[in-house]
């Protein structure tokens, strides 16, 4: 059966977020595991710098504080690195290789601390005649404000992003498993949301291969749009359903199935309807391919044309008899066929376009919550 092979994002989402989240598409977080339970990336960002900032003032002002100040940054660089190993590396699959990697991760980072502010002595030496406590060791947290903080709200960040945004995106496996053997009828949700997005993918290839000819600037967006919408509403139906089918398996009598029959008789109406609207996208997106395939049939017929002179001196010169010009005319007539059938079937999607820009703002006008 057809699955969904990438994931639907929400059309508000501005367009360099989409692009990275596409990028990395291991990052995104399914449907099925809820929103993030941890602190955002936003509010970690906020805390690193606020902690730091203000250990930062207490530093400059307690100097009876200092030494515990300069262990608590030792430890925090420690987590920090550890957090890195666990992450970006593979040595760290429990809590017993965290214990483990500490062992080489604290001297390491007290060195680094202690180095770090050894280094920052000298230049900000001056400043102990202004204030009570330890220049030094404010700048070291200060740094750590500044860097925990931009190391967190970097633009690029693509697991800051997919937590961010967790709720308007969904994935292949939002509907099932991709590589699975479910037939049409036990994922239904997949193959209609599978038939959305091929429909999407041609008129984006025809944006590309098309070109000026082929005007997407109207219904491209439009499309993303509805499969968006037809994605969450895929989603709903899905859930209902499968909830359904589990109360159904689960009966203990007829007249428990008896009672389920209106809920199965209004997802069964549900998924009739959203067939009917997938079938205009559809339907378009078949049009599309088509002028598609006229192009790439002229451009074919186009580049034998551009060599029927070399193979037509090439018979000359290994053959006495004399060539029949008409027999080296018929790639030009090829090419001539070919590009009409090609500006025909442009026109046609152009005007296909136009009437489905027309249907899919007067459905958006007559859908009701």
């Amino acid at each position: 059966m057809s699955h969904p092979s990438r994931p639907t994002f929400d059309p508000g989402l501005p367009p360099r977020t989409v692009a990275r989240l596409r990028a990395r598409p291991e990052k995104l977080l399914p449907s099925s595991a809820g929103p993030p339970g941890r602190p955002t990336w936003r509010q970690l960002a906020l805390l690193t710098a606020t902690g730091c900032t203000s250990l930062s003032a207490v530093a400059l002002l307690t100097p009876a504080l200092g030494t515990a100040l300069l262990a608590l940054l030792c430890l925090g660089t420690t987590m920090t690195v550890l957090g890195l190993v666990s992450l970006r590396s593979s040595f760290a699959d429990d809590w017993a290789d965290l214990v483990v990697h500490s062992f080489w991760a604290l001297p390491v980072s007290a060195a680094g601390v202690l180095l770090a502010r050894v280094l920052l002595e000298q230049p900000l030496g001056p400043l102990h005649a202004l204030v009570p406590g330890d220049p030094a060791t404010a700048a070291l947290y200060l740094a750590a404000a500044a860097g925990g903080a931009g190391a967190i709200m970097r633009p690029g960040m693509a697991a800051r992003l997919a937590a961010e945004h967790h709720d308007r995106y969904a994935l292949p496996g939002d509907f099932g498993r991709p590589y699975s053997y479910a037939t049409r009828h036990e994922e239904p949700e997949a193959h209609l949301l599978a038939r959305v997005q091929r429909a999407t993918d041609r008129v984006e290839e025809a944006a590309r291969v098309l070109g000026g000819s082929f005007d997407a600037d109207h219904t491209l967006p439009l499309l993303r749009e509805e499969e968006w919408r037809l994605s969450q509403e895929l989603l709903r139906l899905r859930s209902l359903r499968r909830e359904l089918v589990q109360r159904t398996r689960e009966a203990v009598s007829p007249q428990v199935t008896k009672a389920l029959q209106p809920q199965k008789e209004a997802v069964e109406r549900a998924h009739r309807s959203i067939d009917a609207r997938i079938g205009v996208l559809t339907a378009y997106g078949e049009r599309v391919h088509a002028a598609v395939t006229a192009h790439r049939e002229w451009e074919q017929c186009q580049a034998i044309a551009d060599r029927a002179g070399a193979y037509a001196d090439l018979a000359l010169s290994s053959s006495r008899d004399t060539m029949h010009t008409e027999e080296l005319d018929d790639s030009l007539l090829s090419v001539e066929a070919a590009r009409s059938v090609r500006e025909e079937l442009v026109r046609e999607a152009v005007d296909a376009g136009s009437s489905l820009t027309e249907t899919l703002h007067r459905g958006g006008k007559d859908d009701t919550p």
